[in-house]
């Protein structure tokens, strides 16, 4: 498997910071302070430089689904298939489980000083 396996380009076009900060609407700065995180290539000691599936995984990275939307997208709220109510936890506030519905798995114990 190649390093770069998730590139699909067919000619790869490399853009600078400049060009691929246009395209994702964000400043070039922050491609340059966050690169170290961000796929791209880097050629010695030139500037890093980015393809279009790049590009495409970055934005895939900093993409935020709010709650009600990732709800909407799993299907939530359908009939339960297995019927297994028993094993359910109490809702609390947002759908997300009650505190004080969550307990440890096992207790914790102290270390004499």
């Amino acid at each position: 498997m190649s390093r770069r396996a998730y590139c699909r380009c067919k000619a790869v076009r490399n853009y600078s910071y400049d060009e691929a900060a246009e395209m994702l609407g964000c400043q070039p700065q922050w491609l340059k302070d966050n690169v170290g995180r961000l796929p791209r290539q880097k050629f010695g000691h030139a500037p890093a430089v980015f393809c279009i599936c790049e590009i495409a995984l970055i934005q895939q990275m900093h993409t935020v689904v709010p709650d009600n939307v990732a709800e909407l997208l799993a299907g939530v709220g359908s009939a339960d298939p297995q019927g297994d109510d028993d094993h359910k936890v109490p809702a609390g506030e947002g759908g997300r489980p009650a505190l004080a519905s969550l307990v440890p798995a096992t207790g914790r114990t102290r270390k004499a000083s």
